[in-house]
């Protein structure tokens, strides 16, 4: 009989290959379900490390950023930026970053904080802890680099004037000339700028410094074009500290914690205290003209000085980083212009067309300096600063009158000197 082609046949005969297949998909299936259970047990706590080192990251960032450190301007000392008064209410807040914060706080009045001063925390009031209550020390505090220079002298060379000078320019002129912004982080600073305003324009001297340990005039100085800035701290002690034979023992030394932050240091001579000039103009004469000479010895005062640095470990050599600007004051008065002025400072540049005015200057007040007998000043300042320059100033531009406005003279340039000295070419004039 002859094999019947029939499709059970057919089923029955096709039947092994289905079931192959079938088993195929299901392994394949398995696989499948392996792999993807192996990319869950592994992928799970990949995204959890790398979630975790990111934040790390984060954190690491944040507390790298808001690591930043300052000088109160009051007690002198270093201190760390985490204390900053909330702007909404008050309150001093802690901002520090953690785990579960890393870049903002939120203050008990419900006003969100920032941890990071990139993200906004420089323009919050910072705060010193080392006072009860704590001290305000400025917004933007930590910002820019901060420059202390401490003013120099015996009483009566003219320091106070001189700090009143150089707030009435820096705020006026100094802005236009050199198109920075200047503001004052305190508001004791502020306070101190307004009545120097008011002062000069009447015509009235302000008063003498009383305090010998006083805490620093601070401005912000910050360039229009570059934002690149500096915090500027003056700091003005009585004279009377600096004179050997005051209410204070020679050998007592006012100590001075911020000499140990000192970028440079303004040295005051009041020429009308040096022997040669005492004869020539007694006090009489000067009283009549309105202005006052230092009874104490310019050269105990630059002892004391340099004795009060070698208390804080500071009169290191002549490689000393720290620059002083050698200021004589008074320089409006008699005929001092054609000695040590800007009438001396032209002629000098006549004879020698190289010199700058500012070189001029240096040349002829060092000359001057030496020839009134001040010679070993110059050395001692020389042998303890890596650099010395003189300058002349006259903080009023008129032997002083009531009623008439003050006009300083050549008062900004020991300032910027010593503060190029620092930042390079922060300030150029226009």
């Amino acid at each position: 009989m002859g094999v019947i082609d029939s499709p059970y046949r057919v089923a029955t005969s096709t039947k092994p290959e289905h079931t192959q297949i079938g088993r195929i998909i299901e392994i394949e299936n398995d696989i499948m379900i392996a792999y993807i259970m192996l990319a869950v047990i592994f992928t799970v706590p990949a995204v959890y490390l790398i979630y975790y080192f990111y934040r790390l990251r984060q954190l690491y960032w944040a507390v790298e950023q808001a690591r930043r450190y300052t000088i109160c301007p009051a007690c002198h000392s270093v201190i760390r930026l985490i204390h900053f008064m909330c702007d909404s209410c008050g309150r001093i807040n802690k901002l520090i970053p953690t785990e579960e914060d890393v870049f903002y706080h939120q203050c008990s009045c419900g006003q969100r904080l920032p941890k990071v001063p990139r993200y906004g925390r420089n323009e919050l009031t910072a705060l010193c802890p080392n006072h009860q209550p704590y001290l305000p020390i400025g917004k933007y505090t930590g910002t820019f680099p901060e420059v202390v220079i401490p003013i120099i002298g015996g009483t009566a060379t003219g320091k106070s004037s001189f700090l009143a000078a150089w707030t009435v320019y820096t705020l006026g002129q100094l802005q236009f000339r050199y198109g920075v912004d200047v503001t004052c982080p305190f508001s004791g600073g502020v306070e101190y700028a307004a009545d120097c305003f008011s002062r000069f324009q009447q015509g009235i001297p302000p008063d003498k410094t009383s305090i010998r340990n006083p805490q620093g005039i601070g401005m912000d100085i910050v360039s229009r074009t570059n934002r690149k800035g500096v915090r500027l701290y003056l700091y003005d002690p009585a004279g009377e500290v600096f004179d050997p034979l005051g209410d204070e023992s020679e050998n007592t030394l006012t100590p001075f914690e911020y000499y140990d932050f000192m970028d440079g240091a303004f040295f005051m001579i009041d020429p009308f205290s040096l022997p040669v000039f005492q004869k020539r103009y007694p006090q009489s004469l000067l009283n009549k003209h309105g202005f006052e000479a230092s009874v104490k010895r310019t050269e105990d005062s630059c002892e004391k000085f340099i004795r009060g640095l070698y208390a804080h470990n500071l009169a290191l050599n002549e490689y000393h980083h720290a620059s002083c600007a050698v200021v004589i004051t008074k320089a409006d008065a008699f005929d001092l212009d054609s000695l040590i002025g800007k009438s001396a400072a032209r002629k000098r540049m006549a004879n020698d067309s190289g010199l700058s005015f500012e070189d001029a200057l240096d040349k002829v007040c060092a000359m001057q300096l030496k020839e009134w007998g001040m010679g070993r000043v110059i050395d001692l300042l020389e042998s303890h600063f890596k650099e010395v320059r003189c300058f002349s100033v006259s903080a009023f531009g008129h032997p002083p009158e009531s009623g008439v406005p003050f006009e300083p003279q050549r008062i900004e340039l020991p300032v910027l000197w010593l503060l190029n000295k620092k930042m390079p070419r922060m300030l150029v004039s226009r």
